[in-house]
């Protein structure tokens, strides 16, 4: 493998944000579909898109801090329960993940 293929496989495995998949769960655990969640944030002050929710949920957009708070507000929890609380934790929300994206593959 060459140096161009191997930081091609590093940028694969590399994570843009820790808190995407549990920010998609507790969304999807309160009914609201991506396009309803941005507008909620919105309305609470922070200027964000569909596809950018998208993009933090699929862990390919990075999250500042102050921003955390406002996912935190929308979802009715404090700002430490949109991070993974244990590997386990992880493992289910990679779980999750693969059963929703074959849920909505097949919608």
């Amino acid at each position: 493998m060459n140096n161009r293929q191997q930081q091609r496989a590093t940028a694969k495995n590399h994570h843009a944000n820790i808190t995407g998949p549990q920010i998609r769960k507790l969304r999807y655990a309160r009914g609201l579909s991506q396009a309803k969640f941005a507008v909620q944030l919105q309305l609470k002050g922070l200027d964000i898109c569909r596809d950018v929710v998208a993009q933090i949920e699929g862990q390919t957009h990075c999250v500042k801090d102050k921003e955390l708070r406002f996912f935190a507000r929308v979802l009715e929890v404090t700002v430490d329960d949109l991070f993974p609380s244990s590997e386990t934790e992880q493992f289910s929300s990679k779980v999750e993940n693969i059963h929703c994206a074959r849920k909505f593959a097949a919608a």
